[in-house]
């Protein structure tokens, strides 16, 4: 029996180090401005998320693919800083394999496949770490390279509209939430182009929305799987229809805000009207889908609830049919008060 407890005390003393360390780890990097500590400590953080899949996966070999994509993006990093070493930062060679090693572990289209293929057999815990702690340090290497304007377009439009066309018809909400990392993505991009730190923030709170959501999915133990929920509880209806609006950044919800102030400094401190343009009409869809989503979700509910024939419950399903109208009039409204 005692044998057991210490089992049961090491593991979980092993899984609260490691996510101690990962976040740590992950944050240290922020103040240096060495590239090469920047790889070194990103490269500790992969080893603690490896140890910790491996003590979460069952699939070793979803574990090994992993392993095997962030060895390669490794390998191309640390030889475009020695072939920088030699040529001064005016090596295109530097740029192209420092570009490539951040858009694979970034998950940027079109190295991007590798994502939702692993992100199907991970646990909501490790799915988190992935989209959000694991992107911290690329995204800080980005932020202080001077990157060609034409390459930053193409990473910005790619995983902007690549990932929001993969999420139409999508029913797996694992692979749902890795296409809308990969989206938001394209908003940090943005950001770090423009050389503002609000990136942070917009991370920091995209982490909160995201920590929220997983925790949800893994307290009510609800599957990834759409079809195999249990969608006879209104209440869990609501809390996943308001979840996902705020992933849609429908206003007045916190998520709004921050694309809000994304674009109100994309419009003071740039001339970037077409990607202003492309990347508005890319929300507009955005928002389509997962009010779609949302549209199925009620009915789901309202197929299955033992209340059918209650007027109550009629009345309800009226008001959610009404949904869709009232979100984008309010959309509108936001932004028309955002430009008058």
């Amino acid at each position: 029996m005692l044998y057991i407890y210490y089992i049961i005390f090491f593991n979980m003393f092993n899984k609260f180090f490691i996510i101690w360390n990962l976040i740590n780890f992950a944050i240290i990097p922020l103040f240096f401005y060495d590239l090469f500590m920047m790889w070194f400590f990103m490269e500790i953080n992969n080893f603690l998320f490896i140890c910790y899949l491996c003590m979460k996966l069952t699939n070793k070999k979803i574990i090994f693919l992993y392993y095997i994509i962030q060895v390669i993006a490794s390998l191309m990093l640390i030889f475009s800083l020695i072939t920088n070493m030699f040529f001064f930062y005016n090596n295109k060679l530097f740029y192209l394999n420092f570009l490539i090693s951040m858009m694979l572990k970034l998950g940027i289209p079109p190295f991007h496949l590798w994502m939702p293929m692993i992100s199907l057999f991970m646990s909501w815990d490790t799915l988190f770490i992935l989209l959000t702690i694991q992107k911290i340090i690329p995204f800080y290497m980005l932020s202080i390279i001077e990157v060609n304007i034409m390459f930053m377009y193409f990473m910005i439009l790619s995983s902007s509209f690549i990932s929001t066309f993969k999420m139409i018809n999508l029913l797996n909400f694992k692979v749902l939430l890795t296409y809308s990392s990969i989206n938001q993505t394209s908003w940090m991009l943005l950001l770090i182009f423009l050389k503002n730190l609000f990136w942070l923030i917009y991370m920091l709170i995209y982490s909160l929305i995201l920590f929220i959501i997983c925790i949800f999915f893994y307290y009510f133990k609800m599957s990834s799987n759409f079809f195999l929920n249990n969608f006879s509880s209104l209440n869990l209806n609501l809390i996943c229809l308001m979840l996902s609006f705020n992933l849609a950044s429908i206003p007045p919800l916190s998520f709004f805000f921050m694309k809000w102030m994304s674009i109100f400094i994309l419009i003071l401190n740039s001339n970037l009207h077409l990607i202003f343009i492309l990347m508005m009409i890319n929300s507009f869809i955005l928002i389509y889908i997962y009010i779609n989503l949302m549209n199925l979700t009620m009915f789901l509910f309202m197929f299955k609830s033992k209340l059918f024939n209650n007027l109550y419950t009629k009345l309800n399903f009226i008001n959610f049919k009404k949904l869709p109208l009232l979100l984008y009039f309010s959309m509108i409204l936001s932004l028309m008060i955002f430009f008058f």
